[in-house]
């Protein structure tokens, strides 16, 4: 047992070390595990932002009209197309688009567009509030440079380098030309047939990204491009509806980006992707778990914004937070578990070592009875052997010569023989038990009782015995029985009581062995009842196990194998019943044998 005790304890301390190491490990890897988490969240908004201007990007200029003139549609009539930015949905995250034409500082509203939004009843008020913004856009372009033309220059650098474009001199003179041109665009159609194959250089910026507050401090966020459309000197005699081409045109575009779904809805859907249980996302203002470490991430830095004021941005502030307590409630979950292991281990070997001391014991204990029945049986068989081969020697040599003797000698012969008899015969019956091969059978009790009183009350010298009475109740119903074993069982409880509660005839007031049957409920009973000395609580259940026996075979003066009230036990369940024994009141022992009814 020691050598599965011990490789157990040295495996559980090896297991409990290494949770306590895993432990630490996860604890020293949390900075660098938050600093990851956040970079993937970033690197998610970031390629969710940068597809929504990619795609706002490939949109041509002329698109930023209701009605637009796209190329290779010159035929017998000039053909109009609604614009997207008035039929479509818009993408998530953007709010609506607007436009300036040369106008950008003057007072002069932009173009708005907002795609189906045009279609509700508060769109009057949806556009008054973008217009609102466009001009807070205009005004910080304004306080931070105060010459017109420094102004301009400003605002160019601002967007950057830009990419040229050709495009048909028709298209972009189509579009460029006021709503109210039509008429003039349609009688000029033999005009723009000839420059088809004249192209005009566009120069595209890249989206500029801006974030600022208004007086309100309500948050906006804004992209803007610039499209430059060169001056067309070379064509002095075009009709008036492209004289606007004649000179430099610049064009400022762009489109509101909506700041809940930036600072909020876009970071909280894609932590659910990109974040594990133990990081939690924090937004501005949220306070974060104690025993947490904090990662921070600047959104509109991190996105490009432009921010005319610092400070402005502070509640685009997002955090990653992971929660040491989770690792420490994960440490705590994984040592109850082995703590629950163990203790189930613990269990197990506690009662593999109570088994196996049991087992142990009923082996010491089954070799104790069978060197007891080894020495029962040696006595038992020595004795009858001893007197048959001494009383046979006096006869066979003619020692005895008075015939009453020499009878008497024949008859101890008889009874030596019958106990060995019974000896062998028990100890076969024991075998024929154990194997089931006994079937009982309805039948009259009384009468195999009745047939047992010749035997019982015959006493050694031939007379009747008065140790002995019989109380048969009569009237009983067929019960489920084996008649040898019923003979068996009350000689063998008959016996027993003899041996071990003998009755003294010559005291006047001594109690026979008592032989009794009677109903009780749905059994019938056998009950042999004695005035003996009884038997101790803590052997009555012991006394039916094979070769069990009170005391030692060494020095125990009364005879026996142990067998007889096994055999009892036995042969009342071959019938169906059951054998118990009770204190008799008054003194003495009570064996009560239940059969069934038939």
């Amino acid at each position: 047992m020691g050598l599965l005790v011990l490789p157990t304890l040295v495996l559980g301390a090896l297991h409990w070390r290494a949770l306590r190491k895993n432990h630490e490990d996860a604890l020293a890897a949390v900075p660098g595990e938050a600093a990851d988490a956040a970079r993937r969240l970033s690197d998610a908004i970031s390629r969710q932002l940068d597809s929504l201007i990619e795609a706002e990007s490939r949109r041509p200029f002329y698109e930023y009209s209701r009605n637009y003139f796209p190329p290779g549609t010159i035929g017998a009539d000039l053909a109009f197309f609604p614009s997207p930015l008035v039929r479509d949905p818009q993408p998530e995250g953007l709010l609506g688009w607007f436009e300036f034409q040369n106008n950008f500082f003057s007072s002069q509203p932009p173009e708005i567009y907002g795609g189906m939004r045009e279609q509700e009843p508060s769109w009057p008020a949806i556009r008054s509030d973008w217009i609102e913004a466009t001009r807070a856009l205009r005004k910080l372009e304004e306080r931070e440079v105060s010459d017109p033309v420094l102004r301009f220059q400003q605002l160019r650098l601002r967007h950057g380098p830009a990419t040229e474009q050709g495009l048909p001199y028709p298209v972009v003179a189509v579009n460029l030309s006021p709503e109210n041109d039509v008429g003039c665009l349609r009688d000029s159609l033999a005009e723009l047939r000839v420059l088809e194959e004249e192209a005009v250089a566009l120069r595209t910026t890249r989206f500029h990204l801006r974030f600022f507050l208004e007086e309100s401090r309500r948050s906006r966020a804004v992209a803007t491009r610039m499209v430059l459309v060169p001056g067309q000197q070379m064509l002095p005699n075009m009709p008036s509806c492209f004289s606007g081409m004649r000179n430099p045109t610049y064009l400022l575009q762009g489109f509101l980006i909506d700041p809940d779904w930036l600072g909020r809805e876009l970071p909280l859907q894609l932590a659910k992707e990109v974040l594990d249980p133990e990081q939690k996302l924090l937004f501005w203002g949220d306070d974060a778990p104690p025993q947490s470490h904090i990662v921070s991430i600047d959104l509109l830095s991190l996105l490009d914004f432009e921010l005319p004021r610092d400070g402005d941005g502070r509640t685009f502030q997002l955090a990653i937070a992971m929660d040491r307590r989770n690792l420490d409630l994960k440490l705590r979950s994984q040592e109850l578990h082995f703590l629950g292991v163990a203790g189930m281990l613990v269990l197990t070997l506690g009662t593999g070592l109570v088994l196996l001391l049991r087992s142990v014991n009923r082996d010491l204990e089954a070799a104790r009875r069978t060197g007891n029945f080894v020495s029962a049986v040696t006595h038992e068989l020595r004795t009858p052997l001893s007197a048959i081969r001494l009383h046979g020697e006096m006869l066979s040599e003619g020692w005895v010569k008075d015939e009453d003797q020499r009878r008497e000698y024949y008859r101890r012969i008889l009874r030596e023989s019958t106990r060995l008899e019974t000896l062998v015969e028990r100890v076969l019956h024991k075998g024929q038990l154990t194997r089931n091969e006994l079937s009982p059978e309805p039948g009259d009790l009384n009468p195999i009782l009745e047939s047992l009183r010749p035997t019982l009350m015959l006493s050694e010298d031939g007379g009747d015995a008065r140790d002995l009475v019989f109380e048969l109740e009569s009237d009983l119903p067929a019960v489920m029985l084996h008649a040898d074993c019923i003979r068996s069982i009350v000689i063998n409880l008959v016996e027993n009581a003899r041996k071990y509660a003998p009755v003294n005839l010559n005291d006047p007031a001594g109690e026979p062995i008592c032989v009794r049957t009677h109903r009780a409920g749905d059994d019938v009973l056998i009950d042999v009842l004695d005035r003996g000395p009884g038997i101790p609580a803590q052997e009555r259940e012991r006394i039916f196990e094979a070769f069990y026996r009170v005391g030692n075979e060494s020095t125990r003066s009364t005879k026996g194998t142990g067998l007889g009230l096994h055999l009892v036990a036995l042969q009342a369940e071959a019938m169906g019943g059951r054998v118990e024994v009770q204190e008799r009141s008054g003194g003495g022992t009570l064996f009560r044998v239940h059969l069934r009814l038939a």
